[in-house]
């Protein structure tokens, strides 16, 4: 037999997520796309020796629906996913959330902004900031006198 520590905060968590969900059900406006609300796109950040890699979620997006700039070390990623209504279809649950959605990086300085690249394949934008030659490490030869 196994003993287990009793921990009455993990308790509370469930509990708390029940009234939350139970809570945002009734007060929530479940019509996102009539809301001015925006939303943001699931992003990660990484970093290689030589690089600095941002990853974000655009499923269905094309590549000029999203506007990628960078402005005094300020990455920035911004666009608009637009609700297209058919008058023969009825929606019974929309859970995309449709609008305009904004989101902004301060880079390092190691990034070198004058070199940023960016890739949108099967829903995914990878953009990709090379670091400056001087932020890269490098090997120092010791010498022997």
């Amino acid at each position: 037999m196994q003993l287990v520590r009793f921990n009455p905060f993990t308790e509370l968590t469930g509990i708390d997520r029940l009234f939350n969900d139970t809570f945002d059900r009734f007060f929530e406006d479940t019509d996102r796309r009539l809301t001015n609300r925006t939303w943001s796109p699931s992003v990660d950040v990484s970093e290689t020796e030589t690089e600095i890699i941002f990853t974000a979620e655009f499923p269905g997006f094309e590549k000029d629906e999203i506007d990628i700039s960078v402005n005094e070390g300020r990455l920035s990623i911004s666009g608009e996913r637009k609700f297209t209504e058919e008058k023969e279809t009825k929606h019974h649950r929309v859970e995309r959330w449709y609008g305009k959605f904004y989101r902004s990086f301060l880079l390092p300085k190691s990034a070198d902004a004058e070199k940023i690249s960016a890739n949108l394949k099967n829903g995914v934008l990878t953009i990709t900031l090379p670091k400056k030659e001087e932020a890269k490490p490098r090997q120092i030869p010791v010498s022997v006198n």
